[in-house]
């Protein structure tokens, strides 16, 4: 089994590749070479997207987590106000949990 290190090691390393490609895709390459970057650009996003699942499996949704829903600040700002949408409410909850 891969240690928690090994897999963050190969998290960073897939990171860098990506950046690399990246820098050279912004660069003026020939066709071919800028193909075969491409493709390996594309092969390097899924083998990072792929890890990433296997690494970390849960993930928050971004419409039940966003940032306009948990800013917190001063009470009487309007930006203190939190969204309770992704909380279920206690009638739902009980009825759910109740036998």
């Amino acid at each position: 089994m891969t240690s928690i290190d090994d897999t963050l090691s190969e998290i960073r390393w897939l990171r860098n590749e990506i950046w690399r490609c990246r820098r050279s895709l912004k660069t003026v390459l020939p066709g071919a070479e800028r193909k075969a970057v491409e493709k390996r650009l594309l092969d390097q996003l899924s083998a990072f997207e792929r890890l990433l699942s296997t690494a970390f499996p849960l993930t928050l949704s971004s419409n039940m987590y966003s940032a306009k829903s948990t800013t917190i600040g001063r009470t009487d700002s309007s930006e203190a106000r939190i969204e309770n949408d992704a909380i279920p409410s206690s009638g739902s909850f009980g009825k759910s949990n109740s036998g």
